[in-house]
């Protein structure tokens, strides 16, 4: 007699939902299976530690720790009851708490970009057509009729039109009582037949980013933008950045299957709210520009991405135009969906169209543009040319494998100051709540305050020997208190750990390298670069007085530095109601010269100098070393640096 094996119930809260899984499923796949929105940075591979869960009822009916688990979990974490998620497999019934600083919490996205003045002139275009009577003495099918009044009413000739169409075109064209709207993309193909008279015409603008996706829907008449949706990646429970994503396709069959679904699901998602909102069917949307990295571009195609993370990163495909219905996308079933070119393995459509937005090719002066992200893209030259290259930043600036780092979140401290005499520290919380965690922002204003106020050097090492209570030595490494417990919405304070500084200042040497690469491939310096672009969600929130303090971006004068916020989008957008910016876009792809820092001899000694605050040689930036000796700290070169006597 077989023995029959039973489920096990695990209920998680607050939100009470339930679900029923086998023995030996861990939590962070019950989680998922239950649908309830669990932080999972590094794709359930003991990493990250964002997983964090309290076992309220059955701690004796789970796996017991392992010594990955224990070195990501503080002691008094683990004496509360705390567990990671993918590391701890059910034996039995659950009830499991989710705690506040592992709720995916709705992020706040950033959707504005750059506002642009373009004529309007988009790939759609509708045509409402009167249509003589069939009768005995004109017998030319309902297709030949169509096509043979387009022609004589508008000029159109050689016009296709697919079977999926031209099948229900009787039952179309009498509906409309022999009145239709032809809905002709470019020119050259029928995409829909529609009864009588229909104005409505829109598109839609999508960024596919590697933690967002952002979505505007767009009145192709006019090119005004009716309205504007963002929301998480639903991909990224199965990791923060494309590496991982890329690697967990390289698994089991079906995984990309399941990335490109996700993707899809989440499209569909913008799309349903927007129309819901703005009150536009579905059907009445008939193109869609879409831009994001080239590891995203491949995953919604459904295209296998594996040899983008293998040198030399060689894309399987660049600009493509689909149709709705082969991807499962709810918008008119034959409308046109338009991928953005890309230039590079690493460097994809959306830094495309953030070259066009920015409009730095048509200039005589030198603009560089940063695009910070998880993988940041930084662009350098004008009209004479542009040279791009991809930066490993990885996410740690959105709060990835930071301790207590979070996205931008309610309750996430976004911004920073530090008393230079009392350590006393000063913060603003996103939703006005008690804080859980530190967003992007105000990890960069914290590494600048500790520089400005010596509670870190110019090597990124705490200050232990400092008189304040908020510095904390334990075995496990030195941290700074930047919030008390009793003034948090977690029970224990909230620091920024050595180990944290460690994962900020690679990030920031990435970036840093990269622009020191291009500026010496370009011949050009500091003074040369007359306009400044920082673009991305993370960018847009980020004090770029701060920034410039840790050397985040060469120093170029504040009033050159300019934020851009969705810089991608915006190009998506102009592409959209275009033709003219979609050629442009096309150029740009084909006239960037992509440099892969890898290759260049120069670049380990670049990133390592870029890895002491702001630069290991402090000529480099003279405005930040004269604010910073006003302040007491005298930066003397190659990392060092000494406290002034009396300040």
């Amino acid at each position: 007699m077989v023995k029959e094996i039973l489920p096990h119930r695990v209920v998680f809260l607050p939100e009470g939902k339930s679900v029923e899984v086998l023995s030996g499923t861990t939590i962070l796949d019950a989680a998922l299976k239950a649908g309830v929105n669990l932080g999972s940075v590094c794709g359930g591979k003991v990493r990250c530690g964002k997983c964090r869960v309290i076992i309220r009822d059955g701690a004796e009916r789970v796996s017991k720790p392992s010594n990955e688990e224990l070195n990501l979990l503080a002691e008094d974490e683990i004496e509360a009851g705390y567990r990671l998620a993918c590391a701890t497999t059910i034996g039995g019934d659950l009830e499991i708490m989710i705690p506040p600083e592992s709720r995916g919490e709705e992020q706040r996205l950033q959707v504005e970009g750059l506002d642009y003045s373009i004529s309007v002139n988009p790939f759609v275009t509708k045509y409402v057509v009167g249509l003589p009577v069939a009768t005995f003495e004109d017998g030319r099918t309902d297709k030949k009729r169509l096509l043979d009044a387009l022609e004589d009413v508008f000029g159109l000739k050689n016009l296709s039109i697919d079977y999926s169409i031209f099948k229900d075109l009787p039952k179309t064209i009498r509906k409309g009582n022999w009145t239709v709207t032809a809905v002709v993309w470019n020119k050259e193909k029928i995409i829909s037949v529609e009864p009588g008279a229909n104005p409505q015409m829109c598109g839609l603008a999508l960024d596919i980013g590697t933690t967002k996706i952002a979505g505007y829907l767009i009145d192709l008449y006019s090119g005004r933008v009716l309205g504007a949706r963002a929301i998480p990646n639903p991909q990224i429970k199965y990791g923060s950045d494309v590496i991982t994503r890329i690697t967990y396709t390289m698994g089991e069959q079906g995984r990309l299957e399941r990335l490109q679904q996700l993707a899809v699901d989440g499209i569909n998602q913008i799309i349903e709210e927007l129309c819901e909102e703005i009150g536009v069917r579905p059907d009445n949307i008939y193109e869609m520009t879409v831009v994001g990295n080239t590891a995203m571009h491949h995953i919604l195609l459904g295209v296998c991405p594996k040899y983008l993370a293998w040198s030399p990163y060689t894309p399987a495909l660049g600009s493509e135009n689909i149709k709705a219905s082969e991807l499962k996308i709810k918008m008119n079933k034959d409308a046109n969906i338009y991928l953005f070119p890309v230039i590079g393995g690493f460097v994809g459509g959306d830094h495309v169209a953030a070259i066009a937005a920015t409009r730095m090719g048509d200039s005589d002066e030198v603009a560089m543009l940063l695009d910070i992200g998880t993988n940041t893209e930084i662009a350098l030259g004008n009209k004479e040319g542009i040279i791009s290259c991809s930066c490993a930043s990885g996410p740690a600036f959105e709060g990835f494998h930071i301790k207590y780092g979070i996205q931008a979140v309610r309750g996430a401290i976004e911004h920073v100051k530090i008393d230079p005499v009392t350590f006393e520290v000063k913060y603003s919380v996103i939703g006005n709540v008690r804080p859980v965690g530190l967003c992007g922002s105000a990890l960069i204003d914290l590494l600048a305050e500790m520089l400005r106020t010596g509670v870190m050097d110019v090597s990124g090492n705490l200050n232990t020997g400092l008189n304040t209570p908020r510095i904390r030595k334990r075995k496990s490494g030195a941290s700074f208190v930047v919030s008390w417990k009793d003034e948090n919405g977690i029970p224990r304070n909230i620091t920024i750990t050595q180990q944290d500084i460690r994962e900020l200042q690679l990030a920031k040497a990435a970036i840093r390298s990269g622009a020191e690469i291009l500026m010496d491939r370009l011949g050009v310096c500091e003074d040369d670069i007359e306009r400044l672009y920082i673009a991305g969600a993370f960018g847009s929130s980020i004090d770029p007085k701060n920034a410039r303090i840790i050397g985040l971006y060469p120093e170029v004068p504040l009033k050159r530095v300019k934020i851009i916020g969705n810089a991608a989008v915006s190009g998506a957008k102009m592409a959209l109601i275009s033709k003219e910016e979609r050629k442009r876009a096309e150029e740009i792809a084909e006239k960037v010269t992509y440099v892969e820092l890898s290759t260049q001899p120069e670049f380990m000694t670049a990133y390592l100098r870029s890895n002491y605050f702001p630069y290991a040689d402090p000529t480099r930036y003279p405005k930040v070393s004269t604010m910073l000796e006003r302040c007491g700290v005298k930066l003397i070169g190659d990392g060092v640096q000494r406290r002034l006597i009396g300040r």
